[in-house]
């Protein structure tokens, strides 16, 4: 294709291509000429034909004769093809978004490129780029891919790693996303105890005896025609939007009354109120929305999937694993203890896939007490994303530190990871880590990689929560010691200050573990206030879940491991 910086193909988008097979295009053009030199010219097939093409959509010049109905529909909304048409290069998907990820794996396959985090890339410069004839198909393993980290919003950046994340910046023009309107806790959004509970507590859960705001009565008939006007109403202000939810509250919390617990008690889990209720209003909005999918969730005191009512097909159900663990992928920990939180959750995804056409998981990938702590789930999560893939999980959401400042430990490493495997769940990951770090920490790259392993060694066989405090039994001295000097010598080898700084922020974890750990309260706090500085110099906004930077830096100084935090206020902010 090109020789010597001579090319003689032209890139050819159809006269009335969308916007986003426009980017693909002018994407495919841009990343070429990064490469290799070499300007290729992007035009329109009204031009006539001069030389050899690459058709961007199979909309293009004579696209159809080479690609049938049949297979653009079994591409789904996201999968692509790449395949020689003759002297001819196609590369189309059966949606615009589709065609743009086709763009972006030529790229890869061809010229090496790698979109590591939004501000680095990689592309091999060459000086001839040869495409052999090809014929490639791919469609993604889960139909929903979202890296609830804060970094991995950014539209240019999910697009590459063909995330469509809900709070992705994906325009139009970078393929669009499956957009929620929102993704959390709902039920006060749709029957508000602010303007409903105190004339109508009959509306809210009977829960030990009294009427409580924390959650709707869901067989009560006016708290339905509420809900249902205020779905209805949010899908008209929001056309952008595809699924709305209709979620229980973040608190434990259900309606007792009668009614309620006839309900639940005749499907054996409270999860039976709730589809009930769910159930009825996705069929009303299907009637005048059948695009529109309604989203709920299967979460804490509702896991256990219900008897006899089944989720529409309009109806997401996501399973949350808020109590599990994750210092071993899941089956291990299911199978060392058969009655433990894995094993019931594992049980818990078996049901509700069963019943439920789309399943999704709402997983973890960070310690929220402590964002800084590593927490080396590196190979566990692959572990549990093929597991999830194998049982029937359409959708998986991965969180981590989403404050604005982001910035946990090895954060843009686990999105990655995570964004390779949720589209193909038998990617390698000691390939995706080597170019990862090989890209993103240069010299340094060998100590990154064994830090990565003693970390992941130190958990193996250990408890590992969401929540564990830096006196966990994986952390010992010596492990943080050892780390420590790992990360000193990877900042010696840094081949400049932009990859020095990128190793410098991620040594920020062990020097936190370090301060805290400290018993002496004024050496303490005199380690935290060095850490304090470099901390705002590297502009992180939190490093506890939703507390205020510097109530974190007071809770590091009161007590070893950070453990006192009196009077504790949770931000409670907005996501957009």
């Amino acid at each position: 294709m090109i020789t010597n910086g001579i090319c003689h193909y032209s890139i050819i988008g159809a006269n009335l291509s969308t916007s986003c097979e426009r980017y693909a295009a002018s994407q495919l053009q841009h990343y070429i000429y990064e490469a290799t030199g070499t300007f290729i010219p992007y035009v329109s097939d009204r031009c006539p034909v001069r030389s050899p093409e690459i058709w961007i959509g199979a909309s293009t010049r004579d696209g159809m004769k080479w690609v049938s109905e049949e297979e653009l529909a079994a591409l789904g909304e996201e999968g692509f093809l790449i395949r020689s048409a003759g002297e001819n290069l196609l590369i189309t998907g059966n949606t615009p978004r589709g065609t743009l990820y086709g763009v972006y794996e030529l790229l890869r396959r061809f010229l090496g490129f790698r979109a590591f985090t939004k501000g680095v890339e990689r592309i091999d410069h060459v000086e001839e780029l040869v495409i052999p004839t090809i014929d490639l198909r791919q469609t993604p393993d889960f139909e929903y891919r979202d890296t609830y980290f804060r970094f991995a919003f950014d539209g240019a950046f999910c697009a590459k790693n063909r995330l469509n994340t809900t709070l992705g910046d994906l325009s139009a023009e970078k393929g669009g996303n499956m957009k929620f309107f929102n993704c959390h806790h709902s039920f006060d959004d749709l029957v508000p105890p602010r303007l409903y509970f105190e004339e109508h507590p009959e509306y809210f859960a009977l829960w030990k005896g009294e009427r409580s705001p924390l959650q709707p009565c869901l067989s009560h008939p006016r708290v339905q025609e509420i809900a249902l006007r205020q779905v209805k109403e949010w899908i008209r202000e929001h056309p952008e939007c595809r699924v709305f939810s209709v979620a229980q509250n973040d608190k434990i919390a259900w309606c007792q009354c009668p009614e309620c617990r006839r309900i639940d008690e005749e499907e054996g889990s409270p999860s039976g109120s709730i589809i009930r209720f769910v159930n009825r209003i996705a069929e009303e909005i299907e009637r005048e929305h059948p695009q529109i999918l309604i989203h709920t969730f299967a979460y804490q005191y509702s896991r256990v999937a219900p008897r006899y009512a089944k989720p529409r097909d309009n109806v997401i159900v996501r399973l949350c694993d808020i109590e599990c663990e994750w210092g071993d992928p899941m089956e291990v920990l299911a199978s060392r203890d058969p009655n433990g939180a894995c094993a019931e959750f594992l049980n818990n995804v078996r049901e509700w896939s069963r019943i439920c056409k789309r399943l999704y998981v709402w997983d973890y990938a960070v310690n929220f007490h402590n964002y800084l702590q590593p927490f080396p789930n590196f190979y566990t999560v692959a572990e549990n994303i093929r597991w999830y893939k194998r049982h029937g999980v359409k959708g998986m959401l991965q969180q981590g530190n989403f404050s604005y400042g982001g910035g946990a430990s090895m954060d843009d490493l686990k999105v990655y990871l995570i964004s390779h495997l949720l589209w193909d769940v038998n990617a390698d990951v000691d390939t995706l880590i080597c170019e990862f770090t090989d890209g993103v920490y240069g010299n340094g790259a060998p100590y990154i990689r064994e830090y990565l392993h003693l970390m992941t060694e130190a958990v193996k066989g250990k408890r590992m929560t969401l929540y564990d405090h830096p006196d966990a039994q994986y952390l010992s001295d010596g492990l943080i010691l050892r780390c420590d000097e790992l990360f000193s010598r990877a900042e010696e080898a840094a081949e400049n200050d932009q990859v020095r700084a990128r190793i410098a922020r991620e040594h920020l974890a062990i020097r936190y573990l370090m301060a805290v750990r400290t018993e002496d309260d004024a050496e303490r706090a005199e380690k935290t206030d060095a850490l304090a500085r470099d901390i705002r110099a590297t502009r992180l906004t939190e490093i506890m879940e939703r507390t205020d930077l510097e109530v974190s830096f007071e809770y590091m100084k009161r007590s070893r491991y950070a453990k006192e935090r009196p009077d504790r206020y949770l931000m409670y902010y907005i996501m957009r």
